[in-house]
């Protein structure tokens, strides 16, 4: 058995190659994707989807906060909402884990949850491997969250398209 060197190929590749878009739902061609008003509503109804994600997950919070504090999770409601400034702070903190939910899971996985169910990617495949994809990311999430989450989808289904894509520079693609 010889020897395999730095001289030898180690890594040969096969007759057939793979591509990085194999798996990921682009092959379909643009003829089956959904457009403007149909891609919009989807972006709406992700956005939706999204919401009930994070206010899950506050739930949760909710409840593990109260069970360490030993108290019952009716009296932690009942002090966050006292005032209209403890109000504030949860609507404010609600917007900050929106943020930081939608700038993960999309740089992560390409999408956010919501996304994910309704068959959206944020970018081409080829995209997302650039630097800059994770910048526009950040630029696309800090706009829809500033903007309250579902302003921008909806003004993007009055107007057809994607509004929010077309002001940060990274699109919206359907997957069917």
């Amino acid at each position: 058995m010889p020897l395999r060197g730095p001289s030898q190929d180690l890594f040969k590749r096969s007759k057939q190659e793979l591509s990085f878009s194999v798996g990921t739902g682009f092959q379909g061609g643009p003829s089956r994707k959904r457009k403007g008003y149909r891609l919009a509503l989807w972006s709406l109804m992700a956005s939706f989807i999204d919401a009930l994600i994070l206010l899950a997950i506050s739930c949760a919070f909710l409840v593990l906060f109260s069970l360490l504090m030993k108290t019952p999770a009716n009296a932690v409601i009942k002090i966050f909402f006292r005032s209209e400034s403890n109000i504030m702070l949860l609507a404010q903190l609600y917007a900050v884990s929106a943020w930081v939910y939608l700038i993960a899971t999309r740089v992560l996985t390409g999408s956010s949850i919501g996304e994910w169910a309704c068959n959206i990617r944020l970018g081409q495949p080829h995209e997302r491997m650039e630097t800059r994809y994770v910048w526009r990311v950040l630029k696309r999430s800090t706009l829809i969250v500033a903007t309250g989450v579902v302003v921008l989808p909806a003004l993007s289904l009055i107007l057809g398209g994607d509004l929010t894509g077309k002001l940060c520079g990274l699109r919206l693609f359907s997957l069917k």
